[in-house]
C-alpha cells in the first residue's frame, strides 16, 4: 500500500484526476439508458394516480366464475372506473385498434407487442359483470416521447393528454353508485404476487446498469483513498 501511495504522491496531479474523470464518465455512461428509463415508468405511474381520488394497483380480482381479472391498475374517479394499461415504451409507435401486433421503433430497431386494447377489452367485460351498471372505460397510456406517425387509437392517451386529464373533475363529488362499486370491488382484491410490475429495461440494461453502479462506487472509494493517502500540495 505503501508503495501504491509513493506512486500517485509521485504523478503529475493531472493525471489521479484523469483516472477518477474516466471512472465517472464511464459509470454515467453505462448508467444513462437504464436510470432513464426507471425515471420514465416512475413518472408515468406518477402521472397515471393524478388520474383518480384513489387506485388499485396489480391485484386479482375475482371474476365470479371461479377465475380471477388481473388488474394493472384501477382508479376511481368522479363519475367513472378507469382501467389504466401502461405501456412506458418511447419512440414511434404503430398501432391500430384492429391488429393484433403493434410496433415500437427506436433508431434503428423496432420491437412488436400485442395490441393491449384485445386484452383489456375482455378485462372490462369482465369487471362490467362483477358490478353491472356501473361505467367502467379503459385506457392505455405510453411515456413521454412517444409518437404515433400512423395515428392513434381513440383508447390511447399520450403523455401530454394524460397531463391534461389530471385537472379534470378534480372538485367533483364521487356518484355513490361509483363509490358502492369501488368499495366493492377493493374488498374483493388481493395482491398478485407474481405478476409484480417492472421496468421494461431493453436487452443489456441490467448488466449495464449493475457495471456503472460498481464503476460509480469504485470512483468514489477512489476519491477518498486518494484525499486521505496523498497529501495537498500547500497554496501559494
Amino acid at each position: 500500500m505503501e508503495l501504491i501511495n509513493e506512486f500517485f504522491a509521485e504523478q503529475h496531479p493531472v493525471i489521479p484526476g484523469l483516472l477518477l474523470a474516466v471512472l465517472i464518465g464511464f459509470s454515467l455512461y453505462l448508467s444513462w439508458s437504464p436510470v432513464q428509463q426507471l425515471l420514465v415508468h416512475w413518472r408515468l405511474h406518477s402521472l397515471v394516480n393524478r388520474l383518480g381520488k384513489a387506485s388499485l394497483r396489480n391485484v386479482y380480482i375475482p371474476d365470479g366464475l371461479g377465475d380471477v381479472i388481473y388488474v394493472e391498475q384501477l382508479l376511481l374517479r368522479p363519475s367513472e372506473l378507469l382501467l389504466v394499461t401502461i405501456k412506458p415504451f418511447r419512440g414511434n409507435i404503430f398501432a391500430a385498434e384492429q391488429i393484433d401486433l403493434w410496433t415500437q421503433v427506436v433508431g434503428q430497431r423496432s420491437y412488436k407487442f400485442s395490441n393491449p386494447l384485445h386484452q383489456q377489452e375482455h378485462d372490462l367485460q369482465a369487471l362490467s359483470a362483477v358490478v353491472p351498471k356501473q361505467p367502467i372505460n379503459g385506457m392505455v397510456v405510453f411515456a413521454k416521447g412517444c409518437r404515433f406517425p400512423k395515428g392513434k387509437p381513440e383508447s390511447v392517451r399520450s403523455y401530454q393528454e394524460l397531463k391534461d386529464m389530471g385537472h379534470e373533475h378534480a372538485d367533483q363529488e364521487i356518484n355513490p353508485g361509483i363509490k358502492q362499486a369501488w368499495d366493492s370491488l377493493s374488498a374483493q382484491a388481493t395482491v398478485a404476487e407474481n405478476m409484480k410490475q417492472a421496468v421494461l429495461y431493453r436487452p443489456g440494461d441490467k448488466k449495464r446498469l449493475a457495471i456503472g453502479l460498481v464503476l460509480g462506487l469504485l470512483a468514489v472509494v477512489y476519491a477518498a483513498w486518494y484525499l486521505g493517502a496523498v497529501p495537498l500540495a500547500p497554496l501559494g
